[in-house]
């Protein structure tokens, strides 16, 4: 599963690319990854909820990947720090397979902040 996890992730960001080519390219492929993102920071939250410690694994890894390819098609610096920032993704996974709920939902709280964080950045560069 693992090893299908990495092709589909760069055929992700290949079409992503190539849908928001165009005037406004870069605040639709924004506008993509953070629908992305909190789609899967939903997701993790739920699993939270309910002790999904599967949900959560699976979310936490997808939004990691995901935030490992964003970082090549927004190449600033101070973005590029806050995506460095999200070691709570680790905290998160591992609490997850630990099935560790009190971690996992501290780990949530720390990866909503950097999430809070980045956005910030990106509004004050606008």
């Amino acid at each position: 599963m693992r090893r299908m996890t990495a092709p589909l992730a760069i055929a992700l960001v290949c079409c992503t690319v190539l849908a928001v080519h165009g005037d406004d390219s870069e605040e639709k492929a924004q506008s993509y990854w953070m629908k992305k993102k909190l789609q899967y920071s939903q997701s993790i939250l739920s699993g939270i909820v309910t002790e999904d410690f599967e949900l959560i694994s699976k979310n936490a890894a997808s939004m990691k990947a995901l935030d490992g390819l964003e970082k090549y098609v927004h190449p600033r610096g101070e973005y590029r720090m806050q995506l460095q920032a999200l070691f709570a993704n680790d905290v998160l996974l591992r609490n997850a397979e630990e099935k560790n709920v009190d971690g996992a939902a501290l780990a949530y709280v720390q990866l909503t902040m950097s999430c809070v964080n980045r956005h910030k950045v990106l509004r004050r560069n606008r």
